[in-house]
């Protein structure tokens, strides 16, 4: 082969390689779901009412290894909704939020696949400046007992305060948001808020101690905000509490977890139902054994 020959063959090499980098190094493709159903940019929306994202993302390369949530504030302060670990080429998720206080918010919506290439989307929605604040559910005295009390019954319906007992809870189950129990192997051992939908999130407790759910249809999954363990919201508010005002901004859903683990006396937990709603429990008091049991109060959005 002539040198003129295996010079042109060289460079057909190099842009054959660099051309199959630069499709390698595509970014993921974003965008966000059509339908009436959806949030859309612009959107003016009461204090309290649904927000819901549809998104899409695919990569043609790599995978999809992460999806995040943010809301940017009109001061420029960032505030992390979600983070969440993937491992797909493509994604399709509809994430449901409630509108807050703030006059505006810029919300940020980011993929980032394997070779670290990320895509971005962002929309803006705005607070009605008419918002009025919603009426709330009270109940001040509720007693859930642990799953070896024989008092009380450990399932609850929020919206009405029903407590139901263990081997008739199943009858029940679409109304059920709210369980209890005492986790004998923590350390130290404490009282615990769950919900039937735990089992459903890599977790075994609730299956474990109350086994009849993994029969059940429904699992409604509540969250609980466990960042109150290190920023405490005040018995006062609690107490002082006539509508949804103090309920809307004590949730912070990137603190939402399956369970709230040492459920103990003087805690004001925040907690989000699988339809959305949110509310706050007041521990009034709670035992240090598996046969006893926890007094709470209950606010709840109606």
């Amino acid at each position: 082969m002539s040198t003129r020959n295996v010079i042109i063959l060289f460079f057909i090499c190099i842009i054959f390689m660099y051309s199959c980098k630069e499709k390698e190094l595509q970014p993921p493709v974003i965008n966000f779901k059509t339908g009436s159903q959806y949030t859309q940019n612009g959107d003016v929306v009461e204090v309290g009412h649904q927000l819901l994202f549809g998104i899409q993302a695919r990569s043609d390369n790599s995978e999809i290894t992460n999806f995040t949530i943010k809301k940017r504030l009109e001061d420029g302060t960032v505030i992390p909704v979600m983070d969440t670990a993937l491992y797909s080429n493509y994604m399709d998720i509809d994430k449901k939020y409630f509108q807050n206080v703030e006059s505006k918010v810029t919300w940020i919506f980011t993929v980032m696949d394997r070779d670290r290439l990320t895509a971005q989307l962002s929309m803006d929605v705005f607070k009605d400046p008419n918002s009025q604040f919603g009426g709330i559910f009270y109940f001040p005295s509720i007693k859930l007992g642990f799953q070896n009390n024989t008092s009380y019954g450990q399932f609850l319906n929020p919206f009405d305060g029903t407590v139901y007992k263990a081997d008739s809870s199943h009858l029940y189950q679409e109304e059920i948001e709210i369980l209890c129990y005492f986790k004998n192997d923590d350390t130290p051992p404490g009282p615990a808020l769950s919900s039937p939908g735990e089992m459903d999130n890599f977790s075994t407790d609730a299956q474990t101690i109350y086994p009849t759910i993994v029969n059940w249809q429904t699992r409604n999954y509540t969250l609980w905000d466990i960042s109150v363990e290190d920023n405490p919201i005040p018995v006062q508010a609690f107490d002082a509490a006539q509508n949804d005002s103090l309920l809307i901004v004590s949730f912070d859903p990137i603190w939402g977890k399956k369970k709230f683990k040492w459920a103990t006396a003087g805690k004001i937990i925040p907690f989000q139902t699988s339809g959305g709603k949110l509310g706050l429990i007041k521990v009034i008091s709670s035992d240090n054994t598996d046969s006893g049991y926890m007094e709470i109060a209950l606010k709840i959005q109606q």
